[in-house]
């Protein structure tokens, strides 16, 4: 017979989390009672791995598949969650701490773990090792998880023969180790474009699911700017590139010069930084212009002059002057 599963208790796992989330249960046997109550007469619910019931497991493991990832918007109050739990249970930290670099590497990796955040980038990595530490496991740094990704022969294969997806996941995730994770130096067009039939990378992938779910549930995407805004980013990262997603999507996919000069958008657009972030500029929409491929070259080139003044961002050529508010689309010449 098959151990408990959690997706056999998601409706009583789901009752007994708001419990914990309203401060029902507060105390770790409170918490192991209950779900011993919601995995009774499941199968093997009483057997132990290392000392820990398989109802905990099931439990942790449907609390990880509920938080998803720290872009998703119940990701901090259930992590609070797994802490409380985690923290109830010496046993349980154990086991998590037995193959913690490697839970992690899984995660990164996309894999059907048992345990399993979504990890998209070095955003969302690092929120979670500072998480990991949080909960009272041993600390894992990005360098260990890398490591045990890179230790998996299968792993080494496909980064070997430029499987592209692979690369460009760990591009997103890793962007400080492109010599290890992308060997031959590929070109991340180049990349997209060798992975055929899958038209957006990974990570654009997860800022799609994470926004349409967000649509769905009434959010404006003016509330969710905000809240990335408000993001603390891991020590390590400078960009948020969940909040240029949302940036892009605010422009429609269009490139703002384009749209100033009266030209239609043509390929993808790139969102640029008005004052660089070399030069302190900060990691907000309203320092962020979207741009197509050609006019962001031109203005990294010098040819066409990018500046902003109050809310209003002037475009300049040799000849010809635009300009427009900085986060709508209605575009006025000057």
């Amino acid at each position: 017979m098959k151990p408990v599963h959690w997706r056999d208790c998601i409706p009583c796992f789901d009752s007994l989390t708001e419990k914990i989330r309203i401060g029902k249960f507060i105390t770790g046997s409170d918490i192991r009672t209950a779900i011993q109550r919601c995995t009774a007469g499941h199968a093997k619910s009483d057997d132990l791995v290392l000392g820990v019931p398989s109802s905990s497991i099931a439990y942790l493991e449907y609390l990880f598949h509920r938080a998803e990832g720290p872009y998703s918007p119940d990701f901090g109050w259930i992590a609070m969650i797994i802490q409380i739990f985690f923290k109830s249970n010496p046993d349980l930290q154990n086991l998590i701490n037995l193959n913690a670099a490697d839970a992690l590497a899984n995660m990164v990796l996309n894999k059907r773990g048992r345990l399993k955040f979504l990890i998209s980038d070095q955003v969302e990595l690092g929120i979670i090792l500072e998480w990991w530490e949080r909960f009272g496991l041993i600390p894992v740094n990005s360098r260990q998880v890398l490591d045990a990704i890179l230790n998996k022969p299968t792993i080494r294969d496909r980064i070997e023969n430029g499987d592209p997806l692979l690369i460009l996941r760990l591009l997103d995730v890793f962007p400080e180790n492109e010599e290890e994770v992308n060997p031959y130096g590929q070109e991340r067009d180049v990349l997209i474009q060798a992975a055929g039939t899958i038209t957006k990378p990974p990570s654009e992938r997860r800022y799609h699911h994470v926004f349409m779910k967000a649509q769905k549930a009434g959010r404006d995407i003016h509330s969710l700017i905000q809240e990335e805004e408000r993001r603390i980013l891991p020590m390590q990262t400078k960009r948020n590139r969940y909040l240029a997603y949302l940036v892009k999507n605010l422009h429609g996919n269009c490139c703002q010069i384009c749209s100033a000069m009266g030209e239609e958008t043509t390929g993808p657009v790139e969102v640029h930084h008005i004052i660089p972030l070399s030069r302190q500029g900060k990691d907000l929409a309203e320092n962020m212009l979207t741009l197509c491929a050609p006019h962001h070259q031109a203005v990294h080139a010098g040819s066409i002059i990018v500046k902003k003044e109050d809310e209003t961002v002037i475009i300049q050529t040799s000849d010809k002057r635009w300009s427009f508010a900085l986060n709508n689309r209605v575009n006025s010449y000057v």
